[in-house]
């Protein structure tokens, strides 16, 4: 049989069970069931939702009455979700044993009832927060989204902190990240990984690795119950990261930091943010990660806001993004490292490249997404990347500011107009649900210019933070697309 058409009948076969699976889930029944599992059950402790799967599972065996009527139906929606996404059930009953993805699972049940099954998908709450909080930091970055430098002035106090914190856990947040400013200069910050952790919340930090070069201190966040590490490193050549972090012999504590995380039970990513300064210094880069037993591998867009807004000229070009991100689809393919992008076109690359039928050194294909590198080896996997795929912006994350803001993304400018509430004063899921700046986030029909009439706007549908902070709308088309140049020029001289 022809190998594209052998592809093209898988694909059209997915797309018609995905169909049957999202007219199953939309359906009144299903929404009517889904929506009373969200009530509480005093008798179980907690949701009707969470008991039912904790039953499923077999985590927990003795649960009331009302809340093992739903496990019947419960259960054919995750079968029938199993089989739409090519999962096998053991792998899926081996993976709820941690608390982890049994937030997850309840999460993704959560945005079924609240939002359905729709493209983009939107969780019951944010997958993940990433929490800047304090401004205050150790290093002069030339491309600081934060303009970080001393402790504000209205920062979250430590009791607000752990408010804040115990407010994400009851609603359902899955993962929450500790940023800056440098988080590990909070003096407070081990008590808030303990508090966080012990309220099942998964736990993460991004650090410029400066504090965490002494090994005692790596092992101290670890033994809090850190369980992610993200550690800056912007160069193989020493020069080249210093210079941009403005630390004479900041590389060589981030290495060393790097290689305390590694002998700890932490997962360790190490981010680099992509310039003109360090693009080439990629590739030998990826080496240099796999030698260190590092676990991910993620380059940062460069957004030109905060400080950066001074540094545009340090922006890739169209044309390098591209090539970059065609370089990290390939070399996925290559040992256990992932190299992840949050540049939305990685997906749009790596589905142009799929379709293509160029396979990597692996025979595997890859579906980036905000936060994971999914491969698969059935082209039918591809309408996944409609559902999961694209900038997740509001839609799979939110930041916090110092102060206790909300905003769609950390890159995102301080604006008024893009500010959602105070994690302090309002309700996070009020927010998630109703706020006005991210239904227009996540309807991919709303994206204007490019963004507008490209068949991957599902996919990937441009940097949403990128495009605000240059045109002042975050609706319009991201410029660091090669389609963005094409798109302007076309109309410009129509």
């Amino acid at each position: 049989m022809n190998k594209n058409k052998s592809a093209n009948e898988e694909t059209a076969n997915t797309k018609q069970v995905i169909e049957t699976f999202e007219n199953i889930v939309n359906s009144n029944i299903s929404q009517k069931v889904l929506n009373g599992a969200l009530t509480y059950c005093n008798k179980c402790g907690e949701t009707r939702l969470e008991s039912a799967l904790r039953h499923i599972v077999g985590l927990q065996d003795d649960i009331c009455f009302k809340c093992e009527l739903l496990v019947p139906p419960i259960k054919f929606i995750i079968k029938k979700g199993l089989s739409t996404f090519n999962t096998f059930e053991e792998a899926f009953m081996k993976a709820m044993q941690d608390e982890t993805w049994i937030r997850g699972l309840v999460t993704t049940f959560q945005g079924m009832a609240r939002f359905g099954v729709r493209k983009p998908f939107v969780p019951g709450a944010p997958y993940q927060i990433v929490w800047n909080i304090t401004r205050k930091c150790n290093f002069k970055c030339i491309h600081c989204y934060e303009n970080a430098g001393k402790k504000g002035p209205d920062e979250c106090t430590p009791e607000e902190i752990k408010a804040g914190i115990k407010k994400l856990a009851d609603d359902g947040v899955i993962s929450l990240a500790f940023s800056g400013g440098e988080p590990t200069t909070d003096p407070h910050l081990v008590e808030y990984i303990k508090y966080a952790t012990d309220l099942g919340l998964y736990v993460s930090l991004a650090t410029n690795g400066y504090i965490c070069a002494k090994k005692e201190k790596a092992q101290e966040l670890a033994d809090a119950g850190l369980k992610f590490v993200q550690i800056s490193l912007d160069g193989l050549n020493p020069k080249t990261h210093d210079e941009f972090r403005r630390v004479p012999g900041s590389w060589e504590r981030a290495v060393k930091a790097i290689e305390n995380f590694v002998d700890t039970d932490v997962f360790v990513e190490v981010s680099t943010i992509v310039t003109q300064n360090n693009k080439d210094e990629i590739p030998d880069m990826i080496d240099f990660m796999r030698d260190k037993k590092v676990g991910w591998f993620m380059l940062y867009n460069f957004i030109p806001t905060g400080k950066g807004s001074e540094a545009r000229e340090l922006d890739l070009s169209p044309e390098d993004r591209f090539k970059l991100l065609n370089l990290i689809y390939q070399e996925n393919g290559k040992g256990d490292l992932q190299i992840l992008s949050t540049a939305p076109q990685f997906a749009d690359v790596a589905i142009h490249t799929n379709l293509a039928d160029v396979n990597r050194e692996d025979g595997k294909k890859l579906i980036p997404t905000h936060f994971y590198n999914v491969e698969y080896s059935n082209p039918g996997m591809m309408e996944l990347s409609r559902f999961i795929g694209g900038c997740g912006a509001g839609r799979f994350y939110l930041g916090i500011e110092p102060n206790g803001d909300i905003y769609p993304c950390v890159f995102f400018p301080h604006d008024p107009v893009l500010k959602l509430g105070n994690i302090k004063e309002d309700n996070l899921l009020d927010i998630w649900m109703n706020n006005k700046v991210l239904k227009e986030l996540r309807d991919k029909d709303a994206l204007k210019d490019n963004c507008s009439e490209c068949e991957s706007r599902f996919i990937c549908g441009g940097c949403r933070a990128r495009a605000y902070t240059i045109t002042g709308d975050y609706l319009a088309g991201d410029p660091g697309c090669m389609k963005y140049e094409e798109y302007m020029r076309k109309h410009s001289s129509a």
